[in-house]
């Protein structure tokens, strides 16, 4: 990691490009997903407690982190963040999407305080929807980004690439799992049952009982 592409962000070599994946880009996606999750169970239950209220903080995380995870993906590597370019021979992956339709508004939530009492409803497989509703969708498109991420790693003929596509999936797979446990936790079995709900993973088709 010795020469340096800006001001602050140095060269990734092969190492440095698996610690990334596995550190960094793992932890967005972790928390991503775990808070996409929290959303939809707050949404499905519908608790509405006075002074309690996760959904929004649930909002809130998977904002921040779907932002982060659609920067690397779809942005070349400058001064301050790495793209996804630094793994895939110069090239980023491509989400119409979020760059035609839900970059600007993501960005505008999350970076300025302004009057939100008029948003503009987002696409999101043919559906409208507003951008509180969208903690799932960017989670999913992230998701995509990431298969396609592994993909890309994969058709390289360099082995450090496949080594890393290889590393890429399990920590994908170790998220999806690490978002269920929200799914299956005491609290959230506490609360479905006492509304008389069954609650299922966001990101698998196995049905948790209640």
């Amino acid at each position: 990691m010795e020469a340096r592409l800006g001001k602050n962000i140095p060269s990734l070599d092969d190492r440095g490009k698996a610690q990334y994946v596995e550190r960094h880009l793992f932890n967005e996606l972790r928390w991503l997903l775990g808070a996409a999750t929290e959303w939809a169970v707050q949404d499905q239950l519908k608790l509405e407690l006075v002074g309690y209220d996760v959904r929004v903080y649930a909002m809130d995380s998977a904002f921040v982190h779907a932002r982060s995870l659609f920067e690397f993906f779809l942005k070349p590597t400058n001064r301050n963040h790495y793209g996804s370019n630094e793994f895939l021979g110069g090239t980023v992956l491509v989400s119409n999407s979020y760059t035609n339709d839900w970059k600007d508004p993501l960005h505008a939530f999350l970076m300025h305080a302004q009057d939100r009492s008029s948003p503009r409803p987002l696409n999101s497989s043919g559906e409208k929807k507003d951008l509180n509703r969208m903690p799932v969708d960017f989670a999913h498109e992230v998701l995509r980004l990431w298969k396609e991420f592994e993909e890309a790693l994969g058709k390289s003929t360099n082995p450090a690439d496949r080594n890393l596509q290889k590393l890429a999936r399990e920590k994908r797979e170790e998220a999806i799992r690490d978002a269920k446990c929200v799914v299956d936790s005491d609290v959230a079995r506490q609360h479905a049952r006492q509304k008389g709900q069954r609650l299922t993973p966001v990101f698998g088709s196995q049905p948790l009982g209640v």
